[in-house]
């Protein structure tokens, strides 16, 4: 049996994946936030807030990121395509550069102060940092994963995997 493909397929395969993105740096977000000064004694609800507000500029991230590699390789499928190690490097680079300068910013204008243990690397917070170096590798295998037909839909024309 054969699933026919409609056009909100690739949509349905995009917002999943952001779904996963978001996922994964809302977690980040909320671990990491002992490693902030001004969010200790927020109430939850704030926290869950600021925390919310901080991933949807990771998902912004992300995508300008993603969107660069996949500039830089010619291929939106970069993850599963042969220059996956280039589109890779571009992706985490582009990633830690567009972190970095906002930390720098953030930290200039008093949007938020780290926790003196919070370990840093030229005056920017490591966590953040170890962010963009963890979480692109744990993304790209995910979408690797879900556009190899290992999760249902994401196989080459949308059928779901045979079983």
């Amino acid at each position: 049996m054969t699933q026919t493909r409609t056009l909100t397929d690739p949509m349905k395969r995009w917002a999943t994946f952001a779904l996963l993105v978001f996922s994964l740096n809302f977690a980040w977000e909320m671990m990491q936030m002992k490693w902030f000064a001004s969010m200790q004694g927020l109430p939850l609800w704030r926290t869950t807030l600021v925390c919310a507000r901080a991933t949807l500029g990771d998902l912004l991230i992300t995508a300008i990121a993603f969107g660069i590699a996949a500039l830089v390789v010619k291929s939106t499928m970069w993850p599963t395509g042969p220059r996956v190690v280039i589109a890779a490097i571009t992706f985490v680079g582009v990633g830690i550069t567009i972190t970095a300068a906002y930390e720098i910013f953030a930290l200039a204008k008093g949007m938020w102060r780290y926790d003196q243990t919070m370990p840093s690397l030229f005056g920017i917070g490591a966590i953040p940092l170890l962010q963009w170096l963890l979480l692109p590798v744990v993304e790209v295998l995910l979408f690797r994963y879900m556009a190899h037909g290992k999760a249902s839909g994401w196989r080459k024309g949308g059928a779901p995997a045979a079983k």
